[in-house]
């Protein structure tokens, strides 16, 4: 593994002797601008910035052309849409942004943390620790955990399992949560912490937040709505990343890829789009339901490069435009209010169908408030949303939801909420494991042509060529990660 550790500086004494000029020329070779250590309070916002970054960086696109959510048009990205054609160097950076600049400077930053007896500060470290390292195995399967060593003495740490991964980010996660609910130290810096300004409160919801995610990976659902009731509990709490209208340092990663970088390589082109579009045959609304506006708050009808489908970039910073789903300064979801409602739902439907459509119907009222619709969940652009809630008819056989009355009335519920998880995390990781998780229930239809299906991220080039414990044969991307198996 490259070498994730960061040197720490050290305070050395210069002891003169009596023949020295000491008073004249002391600190003199001394640079005041070359910092060589720094606190935990100015490490943390790095690290949140650094989690950021790797939740939303290049691979999200990789993960949307496999599942159909968009297509690529041009170059390199025609070929990505075959997952098969995919190279281990294409996870080079998202896998060093993970472990160098987030998960070591968590760590980093947990230890100085703890010096300083600052628990609150440390117990948000690890959250973002969990954040990140939870998706890293989502994505990968096995992976390097336990012998991570921050002090740079072990370059090859062994691999961890897939499912031990995951138990130590609860156990991880219980330690943040006691930690963010000390009375003692400084707390969680206001100026620095850029999603809850220092409220710790937010931060221990967020924890169980993330522990009922990691519980839903591996299929302890009823885990995983305990959490998810202890966690965020309204949209004000919702974990997002944010950016702004600045190109090469804030700009969300999608618009600056779709319009300063690569205008052309990407389009909206796809089966999600399809299933949103009120004009097109395989449209998901109903007489319940009408997805007008968050069709494009997401996609637009294709202009000037793409005839079919483009991706909703417009913003008020370069169009005068509302901001549309991967706008300049548009904030992702990471971890959300309506990702645990719809947690709830499925944990609830696998035991009752009964329980489980009232608890859908829950997510489906918050999201006939245009909840994740258009910025501060405003509509867009004053098209039409209706959300109503769905009755057990809906979903019997010639029911609404399910027409061909090929599923039980509980599978066709799954694969109602699996659908609306397929199009509520486009643009991010999740919907990618859920895939997996579920074996394809939501009845994605993907690229055709393609040999097998996308089941995980191929080891990078970088670990390959440098840790001898990447695990051999090393696994193909449409290999099942071993939670999933």
């Amino acid at each position: 593994m490259k070498n994730i550790f960061i040197k720490k500086a050290s305070l050395c004494l210069l002891i003169a002797s009596v023949f020295s000029c000491t008073s004249f020329v002391e600190d003199m070779n001394v640079d005041p601008d070359n910092l060589t250590d720094s606190d935990a309070t100015n490490l943390f916002q790095g690290v949140l910035l650094a989690n950021q970054f790797f939740q939303t960086s290049s691979t999200t696109r990789n993960a949307m052309l496999w599942l159909n959510q968009a297509n690529g048009e041009n170059r390199q990205y025609v070929s990505l849409n075959n997952w098969n054609n995919t190279t281990a160097s294409e996870f080079d950076d998202s896998w060093n942004n993970a472990y160098v600049n987030c998960i070591t400077q968590a760590k980093i930053t947990q230890e100085k943390a703890g010096k300083e007896l600052n628990p609150r500060l440390k117990g948000a470290a690890q959250v973002i620790e969990a954040h990140c390292m939870g998706t890293v195995t989502s994505l990968w399967g096995d992976a390097p955990y336990s012998e991570i060593d921050i002090t740079g003495k072990n370059l090859t740490p062994k691999y961890d399992t897939q499912a031990s991964i995951y138990a130590k980010m609860q156990t991880l996660l219980d330690q943040a949560i006691t930690n963010l609910q000390a009375t003692t130290g400084k707390g969680i810096p206001s100026g620095k912490d850029i999603y809850y300004e220092g409220d710790a409160a937010k931060w221990i919801k967020l924890a169980y937040s993330l522990k009922a995610k990691f519980y839903l990976h591996v299929k302890n659902y009823p885990s995983a709505k305990a959490n998810a009731v202890l966690g965020i509990s309204n949209p004000s709490g919702d974990f997002k990343a944010k950016f702004g209208n600045s190109y090469g340092q804030s700009f969300n990663p999608f618009y600056s890829f779709l319009v300063y970088d690569r205008d052309d390589y990407m389009s909206g082109d796809g089966y999600a789009a399809r299933i949103l579009d009120p004009s097109n045959a395989l449209y998901r609304g109903n007489a319940k339901t009408d997805e007008s506006a968050r069709f494009l708050y997401t996609y637009l009808p294709g202009w000037y490069y793409f005839p079919i489908y483009e991706m909703n970039i417009n913003s008020q910073f370069d169009w005068g435009e509302p901001d549309g789903r991967f706008g300049t300064s548009t904030s992702m979801p990471l971890v959300t209010y309506g990702e645990m409602l719809l947690i709830i739902s499925e944990a609830d439907a696998r035991t009752s169908f009964v329980t489980g459509l009232t608890s859908y119907n829950n997510y489906r009222a918050l999201l006939n408030t245009g909840y994740s619709i258009g910025i501060d969940n405003a509509g867009y652009y004053g098209e039409s949303f209706r959300y109503l809630p769905y009755d057990a008819l809906d979903f019997a056989i010639a029911g609404m939801e399910n027409v061909s009355g090929s599923l039980s009335n509980q599978n066709a519920l799954l694969r109602e909420i699996y659908q609306e998880r397929y199009i509520y995390f486009i643009g991010s990781f999740e919907g990618f494991t859920d895939f997996g998780r579920t074996n394809n229930l939501a009845g994605i239809q993907l690229k055709a042509g393609n040999a097998g299906t996308p089941q995980r991220f191929l080891y990078p080039q970088v670990e390959i060529n440098a840790n001898p414990n990447t695990p051999k044969p090393i696994p193909t991307i449409v290999t099942k990660t071993p939670v999933n198996n």
